[in-house]
């Protein structure tokens, strides 16, 4: 609620205190949930609030050396498992002797 104090150059009345809808009260929940399955899979409805983040210089660029710095660990990870898989397949482990050829 605004007065006059608050506002330069405002020659209105204080403002009244307005009763909110009933609507847009937000109900409380039901209770404790039975099962974990339930409180996760339950279908919820997104509240707009017309907030917005403004992220600093600062954070875009620690977000993006993040974001690298997991895009490098996944490709070293590709590859490791592709190099021990071909190690094991490579090796002739697991066929019969007679198809080591040796």
């Amino acid at each position: 609620m605004l007065d006059k104090g608050q506002i330069k150059d405002w020659d209105g009345e204080p403002e009244k205190a307005e009763a909110k809808p009933a609507e847009a009260a937000v109900p409380p929940p039901a209770g404790p949930r039975k099962d974990i399955a339930a409180a996760i899979m339950e279908a919820r409805e997104a509240v707009p609030t017309g907030e917005r983040v403004t992220l600093t210089p600062e954070q875009v660029n620690a977000r993006k050396r993040r974001g690298q710095w997991l895009a490098l660990a996944l490709f070293a990870f590709v590859i490791v498992v592709f190099v021990l898989t071909m190690n094991k397949v490579g090796g002739g482990m697991g066929l019969p002797e007679m198809y080591k050829g040796g």
